[in-house]
């Protein structure tokens, strides 16, 4: 132990008093009994004046200023030592990055008193017995005199203010005033307060002051105080002034200057330096958090319309949290240190204690984690309402009744959230837009700002977005990417009196709209793809009837005016002359033009496939993709990755979802959906060469067979629109090791709609290969199993009908557009390579295929359809032929009885034949009008009429009084409880828009019918003989006719059978019983697992009624096509192709009694 000095920090004790370094105290009394005799202390002037300028305002900064270290600095955290006069200074630490803190120390010495041990005359004015309290360490050996004084400036700066500049300023301003503390110290006044900041506060703390320090106004205040300080000092302690520090002399080393009557026994254990300025940042920290806390608390107080309550009273409990912890912090600290000090722990036990709160629950950092959670949304919310904008959130505003106030005139409205801020691309794109919106010149539409962590509306996938709506309607969902898609197109505009929208089919030949802008501005050499003004569809002439298609319907091309998207063009749209553009468009090339069609099972991914086979195409490397502008993609997909920082054990898995492209009628596919809805054609210009995509629903619909039915229609529809397709790609996962029965369902149903002629244009994809190498992977052997069962249709696996894709490479894509970084570049980089070599290989095969003739598959999905749905009927009038042949053979028999005579005769010559009646219904009857839902039959009446049997009563007793009966589509059927306020029907599933009231229902009942013949020869009064002869003949020629037509039926089936075996790459998909069976039994699982819940299960038992029916009808279809599917038998057998499909069955509607 060595001398060292003390400061006195406002405490006021004698020479020779005791001091104890465990508690950092001084004991009362001294070691000095009375007055010390002259000799034994000695003062020496020690006249002094400096001033001194620091900056900061943390414990360690302020602790560094009056050159405190250590164990002092330790004592003082601890709070065992309470500084008083100047020292308060040290007690009014700040951390708060928008206060700037500087101080002016200025310091005057006047004496050092200083006990002098070795002086004999002393050792008789020593009481050694207080020695014996062994909490002593030292002895106060000296004493330094004078006046310390400290003038605390403090500056708060606004949030944005430049922090280096005012730090500049201010700390040239401190300078400054240490000069005017030194001119007045010296004698020569001066005033500074003209030259300060008036934002200055000033705060004076002196060894003059007991307590507090003194809040001053201005620094000439301070200086005046500077003035009095030697008025000060001569009246404080005879002149000396007050105890700047002691000097302290350790008691072991007492005995080196006068003899002890016993041995010491002190203990006090050392302390690292290290521990010790741990704990200074400790609290330091504390210091920050708590600022951090206090400026965001009043922050959300100044904006609590714009913040929840619930959030503001986190923040205010995570103050008192913090204070509590800093409090206990100290405690302990104070505790410990005290315990290490006297040596009764181990140093390291502070060590335990600072990592505790400093990494612990309690520790500055997570207690202050909350701090500026919402700041830079408040921040935003400000600045927009500021600029004009209306904010709804928080306030209470409801969104619907904003949207809904405004008429024609419309409004915008900005969603977002905390978590979409964080997307610093999308965000600030948007942002740049709003802002354009509430300063832009004329802007009449009100600006809403929608909170949605306040509202009930939802973000998908946290993305901020502007939405237009006009008339309550949302007019445009995303206003950033529709300017964004409006900037990169040419734009083609009608006149709007010119549409025509009565014709749904478009004429087969017809080309994309290719050629230059007529404005004169523009580059005459540069040929544009023009797109619909209105619905933004690509506008294709048609060549037969010189109109213009696009998704609005059709119009004249001359009614055409031109907007390309060239910078010189302006806004205006700009006519051809009509000599010009009809030459033009005659010339048009479809040379360039690829038709692709993809076909997939539901799920195999073929939206995400589209999107990175085009930029496979498009770029020939990742790295060139990476450094393109934006991210190649026509249709919306999206995907999750998962972030995992391994270094962090405790840390969780962080999920963000990657979304490409949107579009209203299209799902993303993330919830379980099939994503691609509808069938979609998607042309990209890579090159020279248009490639036309057609993105079709996936087969296996997650919601039903019926789906699918109306999917491939969908399909069929599309393609009948294109004269060819050079390639049909049917994608397959690379992962399915068995043939699953959906499996089987999706491949055989894909090939039963396809043409036989189509094998040559066929080939095979599979996804996510690079978990295979590159290969079909575990899907190969199934896929080939399947086809060996059909090897007669040649579709077989080769390197030429076989590619293998993987998109994880535009994955990372998508991922790094969206300032997401995914590890493993380089594998991506391989999969992209892989990838693009594979599409390119694929376009190339297709490009030296005969191009397959749609009208092939179309005319012969044309008449599978009409087969299909003939067939039941065919079914039902084969039994009614025969029922009628049944009852003829009867009343043969009757007749040749030849006991009948007379009256009885003339009975029985009446003919019984099948008909059917109407019965009037009390109350109206809703049914449904799609063709599945009716049956069409003979009226039997010999009138050639055909009735409709309504076989779907979707409410058989309807109260509705004001619809009009026998209409479909009547307005007011919308209200009938079989719709339930939905747009389908709860019983058939159908639009309401195909079902209408009846008032009636047919019944088949049994009639008797003369014949013409007998009723002539009836009225010639014929005998019974030549009555009985006519019946007999009668009779015996209806059999025959009823025979022969029955056999036209047969024979009509059959070679119905024949055509589909003979065109169709496969006539029936022998997988659907399966396939329907499996989604039988999921449906029952589901009506028993919500009966176990307790769960209405009235929609599932639906479902599965309709299920079963869907079984049953195919097993009638499949029953009716295999039975007769033989080889020909004759010539009128011969194979029929589409034409003789529907020339056959023109026949059988002109059948004399059953057509």
């Amino acid at each position: 132990m060595s001398n060292s000095d003390r400061p006195a920090f406002g405490q006021q004790v004698a020479l020779g008093a005791l001091y104890d370094a465990k508690l950092d105290i001084f004991h009362p009394g001294s070691i000095l009994t009375g007055v010390p005799p002259a000799g034994a202390v000695t003062e020496r002037p020690a006249e002094k004046t400096n001033s001194s300028v620091t900056v900061g305002g943390t414990y360690r900064e302020r602790h560094n200023a009056l050159d405190i270290q250590g164990d002092t600095a330790a004592s003082i955290l601890a709070g065992l030592i309470k500084p008083q006069g100047s020292g308060v200074y040290l007690r009014n630490a700040s951390s708060d990055k928008l206060i700037l803190c500087g101080a002016i120390h200025h310091h005057v010495s006047t004496v050092q008193e200083k006990l002098n041990f070795m002086a004999p005359e002393l050792h008789n004015h020593l009481d050694l017995d207080l020695l014996q309290n062994r909490d002593s360490t030292h002895v106060v050996l000296g004493i330094n005199w004078g006046l310390h004084t400290v003038l605390e400036v403090k500056q708060h700066l606004s949030q944005d203010a430049n922090y280096k500049d005012s730090k500049d300023a201010f700390e040239a301003d401190l300078s400054k005033l240490r000069t005017f503390f030194e001119a007045e110290s010296q004698g020569a006044p001066s005033t500074a307060s003209s030259r300060m900041n008036p934002e200055y506060d000033y705060t004076l703390y002196s060894d003059a002051f007991e307590e507090e320090g003194l809040v001053l106004q201005t620094t000439d205040e301070a200086l005046q105080f500077i003035r009095l300080i030697p008025d000060h000092i001569s009246q404080s302690s005879n002149g000396k002034g007050w105890p700047l520090s002691y000097a302290l002399l350790p008691l072991t080393m007492l005995h080196h200057f006068i003899q002890l009557p016993h041995e010491l026994q002190v203990t006090s254990s050392p302390i690292s330096p290290e521990y010790l300025a741990k704990f200074t940042n400790l609290f330091d920290n504390y210091e920050i958090a708590e600022a951090k806390l206090r400026a965001y608390y009043a922050d959300l107080s100044r904006h609590s319309l714009h913040t929840s309550e619930s959030h503001i009273e986190e923040v205010r409990r995570s103050i008192d949290q913090l204070r509590k912890a800093k409090k206990l912090a100290q405690e302990e600290f104070k505790e410990g240190l005290v315990s290490v000090r006297r040596g009764q722990t181990a140093s390291t036990t502070l060590w335990d204690l600072f990592n505790q709160y400093n990494n612990g629950d309690f520790s500055p950092r997570k207690l202050s984690a909350i701090a500026g959670q919402e700041s830079s949304k408040l921040d935003f919310i400000n600045h927009v309402v500021s600029n004009g904008a209306i904010y709804i959130g928080h306030n209470g505003l409801s969104y619907e009744d904003a949207i809904d106030s405004h008429g024609d005139s419309g409004c915008y409205a900005f969603l977002f959230n905390r978590n979409g801020m964080k997307s610093q691309g999308v965000w600030n794109d948007n942002c740049a837009l709003l802002m354009g919106l509430l300063t832009r010149a004329r802007q009449t539409a009100p600006v809403y700002v929608v909170d949605c962590d306040a509202t009930s509306k939802s973000l998908d996938s946290d993305a901020p977005r502007i939405c237009r709506f006009q008339n309550g309607e949302e007019s445009i969902s995303d206003l950033l990417d529709h300017q964004k898609f409006m900037a990169e197109k040419s734009l083609a505009q009608y006149q709007t009196n010119a549409l025509d929208t009565s014709l749904n089919n478009k004429p087969v030949k017809r080309r994309f709209v290719k050629i230059p802008c007529p404005c004169g501005k523009c580059d005459p050499t540069r040929i544009c793809e023009w797109s619909c003004s209105f619905c933004l569809a690509p506008i294709e002439y048609g060549f037969t009837d010189e109109f213009i298609y696009c998704e609005c319907g059709r119009a004249p091309y001359r009614s055409y005016q031109f907007k390309c998207n060239g910078d010189r063009h302006g806004t205006d749209y700009v006519p051809y002359s009509t000599k010009t553009l009809s030459g033009l468009l005659g010339n048009l090339d479809q040379s360039d033009y690829i038709n692709i069609l993809i076909l997939g099972e539901t799920g195999v991914g073929k939206s995400t496939f589209i999107n990175a086979f085009i930029n496979y195409l498009s770029y020939e490397t990742l790295d060139l993709a990476k450094a393109s502008d934006q991210l190649e993609s026509v249709i919306p997909c999206s995907f999750s990755i998962q972030v995992m920082n391994r270094s962090d054990q405790n840390q969780p898995i962080e999920e963000k979802v990657i979304k490409v492209g949107g579009r209203e009628d299209e799902a993303d596919g993330s919830k379980g959906a099939s994503a691609t809805q509808q069938t979609n054609v998607y042309s990209v210009n890579i090159g020279s060469a248009t490639y036309r995509l057609i993105d079709t629903p996936g087969i296996g619909d997650t919601r039903g067979i019926q789906y699918d039915k109306k999917n491939m229609a969908d399909i069929l529809s599309t393609l009948s629109s294109y004269e060819n397709l050079h390639g049909i790609l049917i994608l397959l996962k690379s992962n399915n090791a068995r043939l699953t029965i959906t499996f089987r369902f999706c491949v055989k149903e894909l090939l039963a709609h396809l043409h036989r002629s189509a094998v040559e244009n066929i080939v095979f994809g599979f996804t996510n290969t690079r978990i295979s190498n590159y290969t079909p992977g575990d899907t190969f052997q199934p896929l080939m199993s399947l086809l060996k069962e059909h090897s007669d249709m040649g579709l077989t696996l080769s390197n030429s009908t076989t590619y293998c894709f993987d998109s994880e490479s535009f994955r990372y894509l998508a991922a790094y557009k969206n300032d997401c970084l995914l590890p493993n570049e380089e594998d991506f980089r391989r999969s992209w390579e892989h990838s693009r070599m594979e599409s390119v290989r694929l376009v190339d095969y297709f490009k030296t295929r005969k191009p397959h003739s749609v009208v092939s598959t179309i005319s012969l999905n044309g008449a599978r359809q009409l087969i299909m749905e003939l067939t039941k009927p065919m079914a039902e009038i084969s039994k009614l032929i025969r029922d009628n042949i049944t009852a003829m053979e009867d009343k043969k028999q009757q007749l040749l009885d030849t006991r009948l005579t007379g009256d009885n005769l003339r009975k029985r010559l009446q003919l019984d034949k099948i008909q059917f009646q109407s019965r009037q219904l009390d109350k109206p009857r809703t049914v449904c009008r799609n063709t599945t839902c009716c049956d069409f039959k003979d009226s039997g009446k010999g009138d050639g009429e055909t009735v409709t049997i309504y076989k779907s009563h979707c409410h058989p007793v309807c109260y509705l009084t004001d619809v009009k009966q026998d209409v479909v589509a009547h307005p007011n059927l919308i209200r009938c409880a079989a719709f339930s306020g939905s747009d389908h029907c709860k019983r058939c599933t159908h639009h309401w828009q195909e079902h209408m009231h009846v008032l009636y229902e047919l019944e088949q009942v049994t009639v008797q019918v003369t014949d013409t013949e007998i009723q002539r020869q009836l009225q010639a009064n014929a005998g019974d003989v030549t009555l009985r002869q006519t019946g007999i003949a009668e009779a015996s020629k209806l059999i025959g006719e009823y025979k022969s037509e029955h056999m036209q039926i047969q024979e009509a089936a059959a070679r119905f059978g024949l055509f589909l075996k003979a065109w169709a790459l496969t006539p029936i998909n022998d997988a659907t019983e399966d396939y329907i069976n499996m989604l039988i039994q999921d449906e029952e699982s589901k009506i028993e697992a919500g009966r176990q819940l307790r769960h209405n299960v009235d929609i599932n038992k639906k479902r599965l009624q309709g299920l079963k029916e869907d079984k049953q009808a195919h097993l009638e279809l499949v029953n009716t096509l295999t039975k007769h599917m033989r080889a020909p038998r004759n010539a009128k057998e011969q194979l029929l192709d589409e034409k003789g499909v529907e020339q056959l069955v023109a026949r059988l509607y002109s059948l004399p009694h059953f057509g």
